[in-house]
């Protein structure tokens, strides 16, 4: 019986081999590219794993030339210009595929955060195939045998000589996990990862696609349709959505999700790839939750579940690979994926599915409006028939109500509990609890909530009325315009000069630079002087109302940016310049050292982060600051550090936006590495540091843990929280510790106004299709 079973599984694949087209074929080599590149980064890392050379084998047994033969056969190609062609284009997507691959696999274990110097992951089990389909018969191999080395990874002989025969059987079947084209299950301590790519390739149909890889004008052409379709995609396409690790959140996926991903399914779309390969994910913990005891010392499991093509690997930089990540709480929506792969939609039921979907979007878009019925019924084809030649207006009009504004005065209670002056204004209450905690023992502020309700300028009036103290103000924020904003919040309020003489204010930025030979420059403000001066090496440049005034006069002759190597060889060497972050920091630093002032307010841009040559990045020139206080071989002098906090007693860091650009986290782990180093929060040496944290976008604790606690880019998404008992407080105040030091979240909830009225006015215009 089994024997028949085998030589029937036999004929089955012999038949899909005839019958596999050439993107099929062309798929194949870019799977076998793909899993090179993932296993070419396993082995470069040297992470342990349980397949020994069981892949190696397999690959010293594929030729290309074979493989491209057995696909020339297939397509009957018979001359030898069209076969040379045909071996470019396989060595092509073998190639991409193992660029795909090798940065897949990169780019994921680099997102988890993971500490690799002190532990590296674990790769448990591994799953894919160079034999079979994807090597042409080149490399037959029995596949009771072949299934018996591939589950050896994790399960024991005793295990596979009484049950292999079964496990074959059962999870060689349709959405089963032993069809995946790339499987891992990674460990990293005690948390275990279920990652599964089924891969395709999309950009090719059949020969007439295959135009000459060597024609510079064809290469153009792929270029250009590669970025006409990231182009075609919207900003919605890399949005993501992010539930958060509370487990009582009670966020529920519908069961109707199955109509949604039916209704969007094509044979194009990575889509169908992800539905796949979340149906192999599914397959998988079962088998490891029946067979194995893996998941039953884990602390967290995880699910991703990724479709990806020849297309994405092209845009990958992009995020627009589709993809899931799940935890163990939403297994359902693999089930789902089970369920469509394996009862494979027709197209009528994806039509009906289409238009299901549709007026549910309909109805729903109704519900985001007030009395939206109305509004979509005057907009309907009906309302506005006969009126087909002319401009049709439609107006709507709404009032949303039930806003706490922000010069509202808060409640008794909420002033008692949190500590401010009753009656106060929100405004108010919310700066007085800024000025607290500025006073108080937390090194990390996180301020949230709505934009306007004034941060930078409750800090700004603590700075001023702690003059006498000493302070540096370090101002980092993704526009240039803000930078110069919270210069001007220390101004005078009857004219243009500072509040004080003892302030200086620094910024800097590229452009000024590089007008200044790309010499160490930066723009100062001070009351006391307007002239043009080098310290330290540090060109001085005054403002003048937030420009450049008297730039510093350019050498008649720069050095040339060409290097001549040889006779016949020329190198660009490009053009030396001081980097905006070292120069800021450098003119803090001469500030200080020089004592022009013991009350500096500095500013730059988050975008002057970059990464260096050697592999790190330029936030190593903080410690250009208090460098007079370090010595390279002891670390550092305290009696400097006291010296310094004796004249400048206050060190405020703040990053504003810090989600609005993805250098905002990595600037600041940067900031935190440069106060471990000087030993910044140590309460001998006398200083009031804080670090200061502002974002709307940012409500809660958990979030700014997740978010903020590890450099990995994350992709556009949103987040659904539980707000809790008091989510409609107008004022909201959380402690908890962040990066090993005490921390405190203060939300602001309000608008500046008590009511808004909307009005929508709507122009519909008819045109006449043929």
């Amino acid at each position: 019986m089994l024997i028949e079973k085998l030589e029937e599984a036999k004929t089955t694949i012999n038949q899909k081999e005839q019958i596999m087209s050439l993107a099929e074929n062309l798929g194949c080599l870019f799977e076998v590219g793909f899993n090179i590149g993932v296993l070419a980064d396993i082995q470069h890392q040297k992470y342990q794993n349980y397949f020994a050379d069981l892949y190696s084998q397999d690959l010293e047994k594929l030729r290309l030339i074979t493989l491209v033969r057995k696909i020339a056969d297939a397509e009957k190609i018979s001359s030898e210009g069209s076969i040379k062609n045909l071996e470019r284009w396989s060595q092509y997507f073998i190639q991409k595929g193992f660029i795909a691959g090798l940065n897949f696999f990169r780019e994921y274990i680099k997102s988890t955060g993971w500490n690799l110097n002190l532990r590296k992951p674990e790769i448990l089990y591994y799953q894919c195939s160079f034999h079979g389909d994807n090597a042409f018969g080149c490399n037959p191999k029995d596949r009771q045998l072949a299934n018996s080395k591939l589950l050896s990874q994790f399960l024991s002989a005793d295990v596979l000589d009484s049950q292999l025969n079964n496990y074959v059987i059962k999870y060689h079947k349709k959405g089963e996990f032993l069809q995946a084209d790339t499987l891992i299950l990674l460990r990293y301590r005690r948390e275990i990862r279920i990652i599964c790519v089924d891969l395709s390739i999309f950009s090719i149909k059949s020969m007439e696609d295959l135009l000459a890889l060597d024609d510079i004008e064809v290469l153009r052409r792929m270029l250009m349709k590669d970025i006409k379709h990231i182009r075609s995609k919207s900003v919605f396409s890399k949005l993501r959505i992010d539930t958060g690790d509370t487990q009582d959140f009670g966020l529920e996926f519908s069961p109707d999700l199955k109509q949604y991903f039916t209704a969007f399914k094509r044979k194009d779309k990575e889509t169908a790839k992800l539905i796949q390969a979340g149906a192999y994910a599914y397959s998988f913990y079962n088998f490891l939750k029946k067979e194995t005891d893996i998941l039953d010392e884990s602390k967290s499991l995880l699910f991703n579940a990724v479709g990806y093509s020849d297309v994405a690997a092209a845009r990958l930089r992009q995020r627009n690979v589709n993809s899931l990540c799940l935890q163990l709480k939403n297994i359902n929506i693999l089930e789902t994926c089970v369920d469509i792969y394996q009862n494979e939609p027709k197209e009528q039921e994806i039509k009906i599915a289409r238009q299901e979907v549709l007026e549910k979007i309909k109805n729903n878009a109704k519900k985001s409006f007030q009395n939206g019925r109305n509004f979509a019924k005057e907009l309907s084809v009906e309302n506005i028939y006969g009126k087909e030649d002319k401009i049709t207006q439609v107006i709507h009009q709404e009032k949303i109500d039930g806003f706490f504004n922000s010069v509202g005065i808060i409640s008794d209670d909420l002033a008692k509990e949190m500590d401010v002056t009753p009656k106060s204004t929100l405004r108010n209450a919310h700066r007085e609890l800024i000025k607290k905690v500025l006073e108080g023992d937390q090194t990390y502020i996180f301020l949230t909530g709505n934009p306007g309700i004034g941060k930078t300028t409750a800090i700004a009036n603590f700075l001023k009325s702690h003059i006498d103290d000493g302070f540096l103000l370090f101002y980092v924020s993704p526009r240039t315009q803000v930078n110069v904003d919270l210069i001007n919040k220390f101004k005078s309020k009857t004219d243009e000069s500072l509040c004080s003489n003892n302030i200086f204010c620094l910024t800097t930025n590229s452009i000024l630079i590089k007008e200044n030979n790309g010499k160490i420059t930066v723009n100062y403000r001070s009351n006391l002087r307007q002239d043009n001066f080098i310290k330290n090496t540090v060109n001085f440049i005054p403002f003048c109302r937030g420009l450049v005034t008297k730039p510093l006069q350019k050498t008649a002759h720069r050095k040339s940016p060409f290097y001549r190597e040889t006779e016949d060889s020329i190198k660009d060497i490009g053009e030396k310049s001081a980097g905006v972050l070292y120069s800021i920091c450098q003119g803090i630093h001469t500030t200080i050292n020089q004592n022009i002032s013991n009350n500096i307010v500095a500013t730059v841009s988050i975008q002057s982060l970059r990464k260096t040559s050697n592999g790190g990045d330029t936030l190593n020139h903080l410690r250009e600051i208090f460098k007079d206080a370090y010595n390279r071989n002891t670390g550092v002098m305290p009696e400097k550090m006291r010296e310094i906090s004796q004249r400048i007693k206050h060190i405020f860091v703040m990053i504003d936006e810090v989600t609005g650009d993805d250098s905002g986290v990595n600037f600041l782990h940067g900031i935190k590495d440069f106060l471990k180093d000087y030993n910044l929060t140590n309460p001998e040496f006398g200083f009031n540091t804080k670090v200061i944290v502002a974002d709307a976008s940012i409500v809660e604790k958990e979030l700014i843990q997740q978010h903020l606690s590890r450099t990995s880019t994350e992709p556009d998404k949103i987040y659904f929280r539980s707000v809790g008992a008091n989510g409609n407080s107008p004022l909201q105040v959380e402690t908890f510790e962040f990066n090993k030091q005490p921390a405190i979240a203060i939300n602001a909830n309000s608008y500046p106004a008590s009511s808004l009225d909307i009005t929508y006015k709507v122009f519909l215009e008819f045109y006449k299709f043929n």
